[in-house]
C-alpha cells in the first residue's frame, strides 16, 4: 500500500536532513508572513517583504514536492511485466 502524502512527508522530516532543513525554513517563513498579517496596515516595506516571503515559502515548498516525487520514484516496487 502506498503512503499518503502526509505519512510521507512525516517520515521524510524524519528520516532526511535536507528536507528536514527545508520544513524549517517553510515554517520559518510562514510565521513571518502571519507576523505580517496581524499588522492592520503594512507598509510599502512590509508589503514587500511579504511578498518575497511568500515567494520563498513556495520556493521551499516546491522543493519539498520535488524530494517527495523522487523519494517516490526511487522506493516504488517495480512492477512485473508479464
Amino acid at each position: 500500500m502506498e503512503e499518503t502524502e502526509a505519512q510521507l512527508f512525516a517520515r521524510l522530516r524524519e528520516e532526511n536532513p535536507e528536507f528536514q532543513r527545508l520544513a524549517e525554513k517553510h515554517r520559518e517563513f510562514d510565521q513571518k508572513i502571519s507576523e505580517l498579517d496581524r499588522i492592520y496596515y503594512l507598509t510599502s516595506e512590509q508589503e514587500r517583504k511579504r511578498k518575497e516571503l511568500q515567494k520563498l515559502k513556495l520556493t521551499i515548498k516546491d522543493q519539498m514536492h520535488t524530494l517527495m516525487r523522487q523519494h517516490r520514484l526511487n522506493h516504488t516496487p517495480a512492477t512485473s511485466q508479464k
